[in-house]
């Protein structure tokens, strides 16, 4: 059964630029240190071009990945939680960013509650490549019945992001494994689910809500 979770007020991303934006942890920590030392949104944009900061090939999306960073950002509602992305252990900001892009993507939201949650729950820790497929299946049915079908080529990078945030965030050993490890929350970071209304979300990360 599908878990339907409504935020009307967390800015959105489409699904299948996640394609494109990955994971991105080394991007979501820089942009996180410069506007935790105060830089705005333009400032942060400008310099995304102008001094090239993620360090490119090419300037072509260097603007749109400072913006997608910052939306990441502001969906945390908590800026204590953008100075821990900056300045915290890599493990702690590597969580935040999996949280943040539960906010942004419907899709990887989708994918923590109907996939995660409930074998953390079960202590199911099976998690295969033909299951985030099938996953993705699932949800171009059930999300995006009126929408042009995404190529195959789309759907593999997708399922790529998806197990590459569960590494990141220290659920999967690497992008190649097929099994979940046991996850630890900091219980620092679970008041802001609770404050944000997220605290459901809580099962995807191993940790079963106290009412």
């Amino acid at each position: 059964m599908s878990v339907i979770v409504k935020h009307n007020s967390i800015a959105k991303r489409k699904d299948g630029s996640l394609s494109r934006e990955h994971f991105s942890l080394w991007e979501f920590r820089l942009v996180a240190k410069l506007r935790f030392e105060g830089a705005d949104d333009e400032e942060i944009v400008r310099r995304a071009v102008d001094e090239n900061i993620f360090q490119y090939p090419t300037l072509s999306n260097a603007a749109r990945m400072a913006r997608t960073m910052l939306l990441r950002l502001s969906s945390l509602n908590d800026e204590g939680l953008v100075g821990l992305a900056a300045r915290g252990p890599q493990e702690r900001a590597a969580v935040i960013n999996l949280y943040a892009m539960m906010r942004v993507y419907p899709l990887v939201r989708e994918f923590m509650l109907q996939e995660i949650a409930p074998r953390f729950r079960t202590l199911d820790y099976s998690l295969t490549h033909a299951d985030a497929n099938a996953f993705i299946t699932r949800y171009q049915v059930e999300r995006r019945a009126d929408a042009e079908p995404w190529t195959e080529s789309t759907v593999k990078r997708i399922a790529g992001v998806l197990r590459e945030a569960l590494a990141g965030a220290g659920m999967l050993a690497d992008t190649n494994s097929e099994e979940l490890l046991p996850f630890f929350m900091d219980p620092a970071l679970e008041d802001t689910f609770y404050r944000n209304g997220d605290q459901l979300w809580l099962a995807a990360f191993n940790v079963t809500e106290v009412l």
